[in-house]
């Protein structure tokens, strides 16, 4: 019986249900629009981030060992001042090594370029790592760094005498993509100059460089000279050695929880730092597996990237709220008016013996069915709008996100009975007898 008198009811005043429906869609498909967009996107929104510089930064552990006798730094400037470039695989063997997303190494020699005092950096350009027999990673400064202006073209790896000259250096030499430029080194070490052939081979001295591009950065780079990191190993006499390493890696904002000090910390809650992306959790496990090296976060960075994505979150948050808050009081305007349009047929079924029980399961079934229809609806419309947005805003589509299905139907049907309170309580106040004698 109470299935029958449902269906009827439901089928009744369709304008009106429809309604209902439709504000609950439309409050449904937003909050699903932004919960599939924090779900997919997050990352998204974290590499693009990632693409404005690095976030950890790697250096020799001698370098931070300052010890002085009479006003003397003993501290190595020899091997223990540099780390091996071959250690540098490991970063990609840490447990969050899926979370790397590009790092590059740096060597500093200093230099005199067409008389001109610089510094010479010897990089990757763009480097394919083999991490093991089935994978494979690239990296190198044009992943670390895609923001970066070249006019020109970036040199290739195996290209020993194509460089990159800095904007501010450039126009001082006069010179642009194609010219040719000479470098002398003023390191003690650097008594030799390097090829002009276009191999990774070392086959003969010279001192003449192709400029392959100008660079473009805003910062220290625009006065330097870039050049392939064998280059500058070469020039420097330090083969396999790097000064310094730049990590780019996903990382989650930092909490105060993120910042505890590990001593203080239990085991379970050691495991539990040790399992979260923060930037210092990263820091450790690359420490973990270059000991000679001393790892640290820049937290400029971090902090940085922590309150956008933060920020972000909670305008979403906002939003998402604004949106049921809305769809809330549409049903409840709109079971205001159902349940004043039925008082007669409520006044009825209290004649006729129901209980403000049976007549409260009533109505909050029909609200329920109301909701569960506009549920589906929100989260098929939130799916596709959120697909569009990711495509025009990213470039690049979302998949589907069936675990928010059931988010949706659950949001959408609190959203309706929670609109449906206050109508059912003007509705169970109905008095039968004043209803039938009017």
């Amino acid at each position: 019986m109470l299935v029958r008198i449902l269906l009827e009811s439901l089928a009744r005043r369709r304008r009106r249900k429809l309604l209902s429906i439709l504000a609950v869609t439309l409050g449904i498909a937003a909050a699903a629009t932004v919960g599939i967009l924090s779900l997919d996107v997050g990352d998204k929104i974290s590499r693009e981030l990632r693409s404005y510089g690095a976030n950890i930064s790697i250096t020799p552990a001698a370098d931070s060992l300052a010890v002085s006798v009479g006003g003397v730094d003993y501290r190595p400037a020899g091997s223990g001042a540099f780390i091996p470039e071959d250690e540098l695989l490991k970063l990609k063997k840490i447990f969050w090594r899926n979370n790397i997303v590009a790092f590059t190494p740096f060597l500093y020699v200093p230099a005199k370029v067409d008389g001109q005092p610089t510094v010479l950096v010897g990089t990757w350009f763009e480097k394919l790592l083999q991490v093991d027999k089935s994978e494979a990673f690239a990296t190198g400064l044009k992943k670390l760094h895609p923001t970066w202006n070249v006019i020109g073209e970036w040199p290739d790896d195996s290209d020993a005498s194509g460089v990159l000259v800095g904007r501010r250096l450039a126009a001082r030499l006069m010179v642009g993509a194609g010219s040719t430029i000479t470098i002398s080194c003023r390191s003690a070490t650097c008594g030799r100059t390097i090829l002009a052939g276009t191999t990774p081979a070392l086959r003969s001295t010279t001192d003449a460089f192709q400029v392959r591009g100008v660079l473009e950065t805003g910062g220290e780079e625009d006065g330097q000279v870039l050049v392939p990191l064998a280059t500058a190993q070469h020039l420097a006499g330090l083969a396999g050695k790097v000064r310094r390493v730049e990590v780019s890696a996903l990382t989650k904002p930092e909490d105060a929880f993120g910042r505890s000090d590990l001593s203080k910390l239990t085991a379970e809650e050691l495991d539990r730092w040790y399992c979260t992306p923060y930037a210092s959790s990263i820091a450790y496990q690359i420490q973990q597996a270059i000991p000679e090296a001393e790892v640290k976060p820049i937290y400029q960075v971090a902090d940085t990237e922590g309150k956008i994505l933060n920020r972000m979150g909670i305008l979403m948050g906002m939003l998402a709220l604004a949106a049921l808050a809305s769809a809330g009081l549409a049903v409840a305007s709109m079971m205001l008016a159902t349940a004043l349009e039925r008082r007669a047929e409520i006044g009825l079924f209290k004649s006729l013996g129901a209980t403000d029980a049976r007549v409260a399961t009533l109505l909050l079934l029909e609200a329920g069915v109301l909701g569960l229809v506009g549920g589906l609806a929100g989260y098929l419309l939130g799916s596709v709008l959120a697909w569009r947005l990711a495509l025009a805003v990213f470039g690049v589509p979302i998949g589907i996100h069936l675990v928010m299905l059931p988010i949706c139907l659950a949001l959408a049907l609190a959203v309706t009975l929670a609109g449906s309170a206050l109508p059912l309580g003007r509705a169970l106040r109905v008095s039968p007898a004043v209803v039938l004698r009017d």
